[in-house]
């Protein structure tokens, strides 16, 4: 079962973040303020989902998470916004604070949809209907751009990515992200 785990250095804003997630009936299962706890969360719940996180963790700097934790975890970084240019050289998808609430509700439903294996409701939809494919992907790449600030490159390696490492097929992937 996939789970989200929130990382701020900053424990009361991890609380009140957990807390949002939570009442929108998500599974949190671990906060944390250090890199250390985030790793060790992580190995040791190898299921998978989606790690919230700020840029800057009590003993490490967080953008090199991703590279330590392993594909098990989707990152979801909530950037200040004077760091807002670290967002263009991440693979991952990023929030820029003060941070809307069904904004990080959504990108994090949308992480953790794109890891969950099922979509037989968006195959028998696509078996259903006749849907343009380079229009749905082109509007899952500027939700994904507008909501997670990627550049267009950026959006369209990442659904790219997820297709692959799923098994789906792009517009599948692009479907979830637009939730179809």
């Amino acid at each position: 079962m996939s789970s989200v785990l929130v990382a701020n250095a900053i424990a009361d804003s991890a609380k009140k973040i957990a807390a949002v997630l939570r009442t929108s009936g998500l599974n949190v299962g671990c906060v944390c303020t250090t890199g250390s706890q985030t790793i060790d969360f992580a190995n040791r719940h190898y299921h998978g989902g989606v790690i919230v996180c700020s840029a800057k963790l009590t003993d490490m700097s967080a953008l090199n998470l991703p590279e330590i934790i392993g594909p098990n975890y989707d990152f979801l970084f909530l950037l200040k916004s004077q760091q807002a240019n670290v967002s263009e050289t991440l693979s991952c998808a990023s929030l820029i604070l003060p941070v809307n609430r069904m904004d990080l509700i959504s990108s994090v439903n949308m992480l953790l949809n794109l890891s969950d294996s099922s979509s037989l409701t968006i195959k028998k939809k696509l078996a259903e209907g006749n849907f343009d494919e380079k229009q749905v992907i082109g509007q899952a790449k500027n939700r994904i751009m507008a909501r997670n600030h990627f550049t267009e490159a950026q959006a369209h390696r990442f659904i790219q990515k997820k297709s692959m490492d799923s098994g789906k097929k792009m517009i599948e992937t692009a479907m979830i992200i637009l939730d179809m």
